[in-house]
């Protein structure tokens, strides 16, 4: 939204207007029916899945924006004069739109590099519903390429999170005004709006904006626009859009059922399962399942509830996903059933229950029941698992839960073994890592094991993530052993990893010539761990002595403020002695109280002052500049 002075309430007229939506009265529902393109195909089975063997040659579906970081095939379209691979495509849109017409000779495709973002940029309306058609019909691909190019250059969408940075953007709003203060970024104004009957109902402040939020990031607001303008409903979609800006954003807390408006299931197959208005109109409303649901009418005594699809329920919201996707709502019901009869994955632990690990067993790696009813078996990847024997006496956190460390990389090898068809890629990453501790980078580590050299040591992570790869790592004096001091990982940093690799390339490991580098990488190494003590150290040291320093001071500030409370209460009950006390630096007070707040008043500032003292900063600045010599 974009800041508005107006006091106007777009909702006023809502209930008069609700007739164009083709509501459903007995629910006393605001959202429109909406066709989805599958609603009327059969379920369908999970995305094929082996333990071992080749990848798909096709991903199973479309990323959509989800940044992919792993190797996988994509396909671009070239410019005569630019063979450059900057707009992706994924695989699954390259088959389902692209392969069998007379313009597919006209793409390539590329190997992505491992590490590497890449986004599936034919996943918006704009191309799929508008560009691509229309360059099949003219059998030119020169307008797709023309927006493809243009694409490139917004900016961003800021999301729902309101942003200053508005150089550069074009911010679009409604020519009527219908829905006040509306604000949306140029990006999503080209992927979802032009094109469609709604176009001309939006445009540009003429003025800009200072600030803004980008309204169509709303997941109802922008999924909205391809069914309604497709029937040239534009009062069915600001009545809507304009129920859903009204709603509070679901923060997966308990709240009052007399506060909202909650959906339950009709047939209640679902025991302690409920879901707020707005996650049932971003995640419901415009898909099939919104049959399955109905209003609840609010005349019982006030609850406590919790919205179940809030965005902290992770298993319940990856299980609607897979249901969604299989286009059958029995997979979500089979899972949340499961789900809302346990205590939640969170941080602080389960106690008991029952728990899951690879097949086979990894000691170090066991998942809930609930993440193994909403990741696993709503995928039918049950084979791959096995109940785990760890001891249930104890409150374990389960490692998918976002608290634990390599959650964000468990995540990511899982969804890479689905796009592959592979489960091993996941399943060797887990047995692997799972346990280990994280490299410690550029702090020293203490009480673990070590590979490498006694001049250039290498954390475990680092030797499995990389050394263990290459020629020289079975040549390694030091494998796998347990030092008690403080140790300095050398190889997490790319410089030290592309020395290494040309030690390894210098010669057959042996050979004179690998020699010969090995004892140049281990002396720079011993060079760079003496250089480490004489700056990285010494910064540790002196922001050590800033933090003390500073908190030193803000205790300072705080007693301040309580002899100036004493000072205050003293002087209006007359409790002053007719003295003045504190000197010709500090001032004179009533009470002795005044004196030592301005005292500690004064302590403050120059202990404040001297934590941030400019001298220091240079030090620290001329330490790192030395340190990035090696680094």
């Amino acid at each position: 939204m974009a800041e508005a002075s107006a006091s106007y309430n777009p909702f006023d007229d809502l209930t008069a207007e609700l007739s164009d939506l083709n509501l459903h009265p007995p629910e006393r529902d605001a959202t429109p029916h909406i066709s989805n393109n599958h609603e009327d195909d059969g379920p369908r089975p999970a995305d094929p899945v082996r333990e071992t063997g080749d990848t798909l040659e096709i991903v199973p579906r479309c990323p959509g924006g989800i940044a992919v970081n792993y190797a996988l095939d994509w396909y671009y379209l070239p410019d005569v004069f630019d063979d450059t691979a900057d707009y992706l495509i994924c695989t699954r849109c390259h088959a389902d739109y692209i392969k069998g017409t007379v313009l597919e000779v006209q793409f390539k495709e590329i190997r992505w590099p491992d590490g590497e973002l890449a986004v599936c940029g034919f996943r918006f309306p704009r191309i799929k519903n508008v560009l691509w058609p229309e360059a099949v019909r003219t059998n030119s691909v020169k307008a797709l390429r023309e927006y493809m190019t243009r694409r490139l250059q917004f900016k961003k969408c800021p999301g729902q999170t309101m942003t200053e940075d508005t150089e550069g953007r074009v911010v679009y709003g409604m020519m009527d005004n219908d829905i006040e203060g509306f604000a949306a970024c140029e990006a999503c104004i080209e992927d979802y709006v032009v094109g469609t009957s709604f176009e001309s109902r939006f445009g540009t402040y003429p003025e800009g904006v200072s600030k803004f939020s980008c309204d169509l990031s709303v997941s109802y607001v922008v999924g909205a626009i391809a069914p309604m303008s497709k029937h040239n409903n534009w009062n069915g979609f600001v009545n809507t859009a304009s129920r859903r800006f009204q709603l509070p954003a679901c923060k997966g807390e308990q709240i009052r059922t007399d506060a909202a408006e909650w959906y339950l299931l009709k047939n209640r197959t679902i025991g302690n399962f409920q879901v707020c208005e707005t996650c049932y109109w971003d995640k419901l409303a415009l898909t099939p399942f919104k049959r399955e649901f109905q209003r609840l009418d609010n005349d019982f005594d006030p609850e406590l509830w919790t919205c179940g699809l809030a965005d902290r329920n992770l298993s319940t919201h990856i299980a609607l996903g897979e249901a969604e996707e299989r286009n059958d709502f029995e997979v979500f019901v089979k899972a949340a059933r499961v789900i809302c009869s346990l205590p939640p994955c969170t941080a602080d632990g389960i106690l008991y229950g029952n728990w899951w690990t690879l097949k086979g067993g990894c000691e170090k790696f066991n998942i809930c029941e609930a993440c193994f009813a909403g990741y696993i078996q709503t995928r039918d990847l049950d084979r791959f698992f096995q109940p785990s024997d760890r001891d249930t006496n104890s409150a374990y956190v389960c490692d998918l839960c976002p608290s634990t460390p390599r959650f964000s990389q468990y995540i990511i090898k899982f969804a890479e073994a689905l796009d592959r068809g592979v489960f091993s890629y996941f399943s060797e990453f887990v047995t692997t890592f799972a346990g280990v501790p994280f490299c410690p980078k550029i702090k020293g580590y203490s009480k673990t094991k070590w590979w490498g050299y006694p001049e250039a040591q290498f954390c475990q992570e680092c030797y499995l993530d990389f050394v263990a790869y290459t020629p020289l790592a079975d040549s390694l004096p030091l494998n796998g052993e347990y030092i008690e001091g403080t140790t300095l990982c050398q190889i997490w940093s790319p410089r030290l990893r592309e020395m290494w690799l040309e030690v390894c390339n210098s010669g057959e490991p042996g050979s004179e010539e690998s020699d010969a580098a090995l004892e140049q990488f281990r002396a720079f190494c011993l060079q760079r761990v003496q250089i480490y003590m004489k700056t990285i150290s010494q910064i540790d040291v002196i922001r050590a002595m800033q933090k003390i320093k500073q908190q030193a001071a803000f205790n300072n500030a705080s007693l301040s403020l309580q002899y100036q409370g004493m000072d205050a209460m003293a002087s209006i009950f007359g409790n002053g002695d007719g003295r003045k006390y504190g000197n010709s630096s500090l001032g004179w007070f009533d009470t002795s109280y005044g004196a030592q707040s301005k005292q500690y008043w004064n302590d403050f500032t120059t202990g404040l002052s001297d934590s941030n003292r400019t001298e220091d900063w240079v030090r620290i600045a001329q330490l790192e500049s030395i340190w990035k010599q090696v680094e």
